[in-house]
């Protein structure tokens, strides 16, 4: 779990915004509750030294992706962060191809306005919540604020329930791609951001409807099994 700091006195209006907004109540049907799932690409993958390079959010609505609602962005990394030729041979984004994109100080309201009031849903926390964290913490000071649900962690989760039934002992395979192909779900072009997080999107219904199907159906359920944000 990331804990919050204390709130500064001032902060712009769309970070209040998002910071004040409604949560959602964990006693509701998990179909009921707004998610938006996001994927990040970055210079490297360590966040107090590494930055945003791209942005991908897939909305879910009444239990579907909504596809008319998926948004994505570059991010321009800042000089003290340049793009780590590792992480080149990863998602195949140049320094010149985010030379021209808007900064990471004109890309987080934006983001925290579409995240409102909304499930965040990742796959693997560290990377994807560590980052927007840091960057929050660098132009705001605050954190970023739950609930949240860790795809990965659901994973682990249900391969736990299931080895409890079935005695089958060996870990999953917790990669994207490895994840959605046993669960039947098509793939898209990896380490872009917008695609990871319409894979991961899949992944989560996917998951959700399992424990639907064993009388799992509040928000509070997956939560328990899967939360990684306050």
């Amino acid at each position: 779990m990331f804990l919050f700091r204390r709130r500064p006195a001032h902060l712009a209006e769309p970070v209040a915004a998002y910071l004040d907004a409604p949560r959602p109540d964990p006693a509701l049907p998990w179909r009921a509750v707004p998610y938006t799932v996001i994927d990040v690409e970055t210079t490297g993958l360590n966040p107090r030294r590494d930055a945003l390079l791209a942005i991908g959010l897939v909305d879910i609505d009444e239990g579907r992706v909504r596809l008319d609602r998926c948004w994505q962005t570059l991010v321009r990394p800042p000089e003290d962060a340049p793009v780590n030729p590792e992480s080149i041979r990863v998602h195949g984004l140049l320094p010149q191809d985010v030379a021209d994109a808007p900064p990471t100080e004109q890309v987080l309201p934006m983001l925290l306005e579409r995240l409102r009031g909304r499930v965040l849903v990742v796959h693997v926390a560290a990377v994807d919540i560590g980052f927007l964290r840091a960057a929050l913490r660098r132009l705001y000071g605050v954190d970023p604020r739950g609930p949240a649900i860790d795809t990965a962690r659901l994973a682990l989760h249900l391969h736990h329930d299931q080895r409890v039934l079935s005695g089958f002992d060996q870990e999953p395979a917790l990669q994207l791609r490895a994840l959605a192909e046993r669960a039947g779900l098509p793939v898209y072009a990896e380490h872009n951001a917008l695609n990871d997080a319409l894979t991961t999107a899949q992944l989560f219904l996917a998951q959700a409807s399992e424990y639907e199907s064993h009388g799992a159906t509040r928000l509070r359920d997956l939560l328990r099994a899967g939360g990684c944000l306050r």
